[in-house]
């Protein structure tokens, strides 16, 4: 649609009427000249008439043509779509500005937060100034959800940083929507400001979005601002985790590390480090090939218990934020082996574990022992005993439930129905017949965690157990267990039953000489104190800033009302509130905002270290191409989403032509250029002589 922006200024146009009247009155005078014979004059003026008159006719039109086109030019034409509405009712100016980690990347022109930054400064100073505005950021406090003069919107600007949060398109858009209705405006004009990073553009949600607005004062006009990166990739620290699932004062704990390549170029030695409580304990060189990934293995040895601090670190420019992983390590100073028995305690059990100094043992007969355990103790073994009580029985369930590691070898003449009891309660498989036969084992499942890292290689001629009567086993629906042991009729010797955060590991036949060799092979130690050593697994090495995912707390059982968690290195500490669900704690890693670190929470009397590290989301360098945006827009058959190319005319203009539609202006100075040029050569150019004439 043709309008003009000054319309008074057409009625210069009534100034083509000045060279029509001069061309009609010819105010150009003859001059007499007497000649003896004018009959040559004659013949020339005849031949010559038609060649002037068009002449003046074409010098008349360009005179009309340039006068005409001066006139249009102060009159300001401009062209609008016929979709693009009026800015009767006042225009609200809405700025999102994606101050994601990715935006710390490099472009052509600096950083791209600074290169986003000035961008909305340029969309701002191209708008009135009364004009409301809005800015939108991922950590948008609530202060930029209201409406800001241009003075208040360009100093929240100035303040902006990158930050670890991340929020889709989609919800970016939602919130400029919203702040149209709230300022009440006839017209909001939104503008994204990304690197539009694939991983935040939701695309799809955009377009269900826009289906189901029934809204008809929505008037959200939505424009795309690109911004790219020159080109650098990024390698960052992904994940990490220990080969071994636990960690004690003596031990060497392995880690391996995966490290991502997401340039178009290989990475050589890049050097990986490894800290402990702030000193390095390890080095490790990799290569990296492009657009791929790599695992760094580092050990550290432990030589004290409490609280690891550790942090794996690379050199990577200019995404830094991904650089390092930080992680905690809580190492228990003993492991806790609690062994009930019925009359007699198990000499085989005592004489493993009583010795170990890396052990507090206790043994006691089932009738007197004190189940406040529950959340101390790794491991409890049942041995020799008869008869287990329905409350025992419970007692022992919950007990693994919440993480612990029981062992049960029933006697040949026990109560199966309390057995199966407490079986039931763990998901087990059930006791079923006595079988008093001697039979061999035949197989060791010597890919089982109870022997991760215990057999440089297995063979045939392995010394596995003879047993000389055992228990059948009842699968029932439901059961869940890992044969450890196998006998050559088939039946299973041990086996081990996962059950919540805990497992169960159950014999067939007692822990007895006369029923079985096995207490008295090599076989027996491994198995057994991996029972104790692989119980509670470690707590999560490290969470992720601002999840909603809750944390466990290894301080299950206590009613501390609060705790208190400081920045490892760092001056004071701030109180988190922890909830409480079945006797276990839990920290939501949401409740405050934090960096990414090592942490220590404090309830007053003993400390827990734990970790955070910002998600590696941003890491991914892999964003929308101009020509893919384009195609995203298409498809979403949105009519109020376009794109801005800023790389072509400033963005100033670009809102102009917007706002105010396509201007005409400076193509109708060109033209009266035009034409006055043509006027000047036809001026100039005469009619060439025909030879013989004077």
């Amino acid at each position: 649609m043709l309008y003009f922006a000054n319309p008074l200024y057409l009625i210069a146009l009534a100034g083509i009427l000045v060279p029509i009247i001069i061309h009609l009155v010819r105010f150009r005078r003859y001059r007499k000249v007497y000649f003896s014979n004018t009959e040559m004059l004659a013949e020339l003026q005849s031949e010559q008439r038609s060649r002037t008159r068009l002449r003046e006719w074409l010098v008349l039109a360009a005179r009309i043509l340039a006068i005409a086109f001066i006139a249009l030019a102060f009159a300001q034409p401009k062209i609008r779509r016929d979709e693009q509405p009026s800015l009767t009712g006042g225009t609200c100016v809405s700025v999102y500005i994606d101050n994601s980690f990715s935006m710390g990347n490099e472009g052509t022109e600096g950083i791209l937060l600074e290169q986003a930054k000035s961008k909305a400064r340029e969309i701002v100073a191209a708008y009135p100034s009364n004009t409301k505005y809005q800015l939108v950021a991922n950590d948008n406090a609530g202060q930029r959800r209201r409406a800001m003069t241009r003075e208040e919107f360009t100093t929240t600007v100035d303040n902006l940083r990158l930050s670890p949060h991340t929020i889709p398109i989609s919800e970016a858009m939602s919130k400029q929507k919203d702040f149209g209705h709230i300022a009440a405006c006839a017209n909001t004009h939104a503008y994204i400001v990304s690197d539009f990073q694939k991983t935040a553009c939701d695309w799809d949600e955009i377009g269900t979005a826009a289906e189901h607005d029934t809204n008809e004062r929505d008037n959200t006009q939505f424009a795309l601002v690109p911004l790219s990166a020159a080109g650098h990739g990024n390698v960052y620290v992904d994940t990490l985790w220990l080969d071994t699932p636990f960690a004690n004062a003596g031990s060497e704990v392995r880690l391996s590390v995966k490290i991502c390549n997401t340039g178009n170029k290989t990475v050589e030695e890049l050097p990986v480090r490894l800290s402990i409580n702030g000193e390095q304990k390890s080095l490790a060189t990799i290569d990296i090939e492009k657009k791929s990934q790599a695992t760094a293995n580092l050990a550290f040895a432990v030589s004290e218990t409490g609280t690891l601090n550790g942090c794996v670190e690379i050199t990577d420019y200019p995404i830094t934020f991904d650089d390092k992983l930080f992680f905690s390590i809580n190492v228990k100073p003993r492991l806790r082996v609690f062994a009930l028995h019925g009359d007699s305690p198990n000499v085989y059990i005592n004489r493993l574990f009583a010795g170990d100094t890396l052990v507090a043992y206790t043994e006691s007969p089932l009738a007197e022992a004190d189940f406040t355990f529950n959340d101390e103790t790794d491991l409890i073994t049942v041995t020799s005993v008869g008869k287990i009580q329905s409350g025992i029985a419970q007692a022992l369930a919950t007990f693994v439930t919440n993480g612990g590691s029981l062992m049960i070898a029933p006697p040949s003449d026990c109560d199966r129905g309390s057995y199966n009891t407490l079986l039931s309660a763990l998901k087990a498989p059930l006791l079923d017949n006595w079988v008093e036969t001697s039979v061999a084992s035949t197989w060791l499942n010597s890919e089982a965690l109870l022997y991760k890292n215990v057999f440089e290689r297995t063979d045939d001629n392995m010394e596995l157990p003879n047993v000389n009567g055992h228990f059948t086993l009842q699968i029932t629906p439901g059961a869940a267990a890992e044969p450890i042991l196998r006998l050559a009729d088939g039946e299973p010797y041990i086996v081990a039953v996962p059950n919540g955060k805990g497992v169960a590991y159950l014999f067939t036949a007692p822990l007895d000489p006369k029923y079985s060799e096995f207490v008295q092979q090599a076989l027996f130690v491994p198995t057994v104190y991996n029972m104790a050593l692989y119980s509670r697994p470690l707590p999560q090495l490290y969470y992720t800033c601002g999840s909603e995912d809750m944390i466990e707390l290894p301080t299950a059982g206590q009613s501390t009302p609060t705790l208190s968690i400081a920045k490892e290195g760092e001056v004071g500490s701030t109180v988190v509130n922890i909830r409480y669900n079945n006797r276990r704690a839990y920290l939501m890693s949401d409740a405050t905002e934090l960096d990414a670190g090592n942490y220590r929470l404090s309830d007053g009397k003993t400390d827990l270290g734990i970790s955070f590290n910002y998600s590696r989301t941003e890491s991914q360098m892999d964003f929308f191409a101009d020509k893919e945006l384009k195609t995203a827009i298409k498809s979403m058959q949105n009519d109020n989403i376009e794109l801005y190319d800023s790389s072509t005319k400033p963005i100033d203009e670009l809102i102009k032509q917007r706002s105010g539609g396509t201007s005409l202006a400076k193509w109708c100075v060109f033209a009266a250029l035009l034409f006055l040029l043509s006027e000047t050569l036809l001026l100039r150019i005469r009619p060439r002589k025909r030879k013989g004439q004077g």
